[in-house]
């Protein structure tokens, strides 16, 4: 766990790698489930996965009626 929360720490803006960690996490989540591992663990792992989610979302609006369509949004 300790490295899965280093290499989230070391993305700074890296999309990419963050959708890989992203993956990672999930099937660590997964595994910690189906083990049925202590809730703090698994509720740790949820957190870092949120955050993952977070991090490797476009930032190109998407609504049609913002007057920042298919471009950059701030508003994000």
């Amino acid at each position: 766990m300790q490295d899965l929360e280093d290499e989230a720490a070391s993305l700074q803006g890296e999309r990419m790698r963050a959708q890989v960690l992203m993956q990672k996490v999930a099937r660590t989540l997964q595994q910690a489930e189906s083990a049925s591992a202590d809730a703090k663990i698994i509720d740790h792992l949820d957190f870092l996965l949120m955050g993952l989610t977070e991090a490797t979302k476009e930032n190109v609006c998407t609504n049609a009626k913002c007057p920042h369509y298919n471009k950059k949004c701030k508003m994000r």
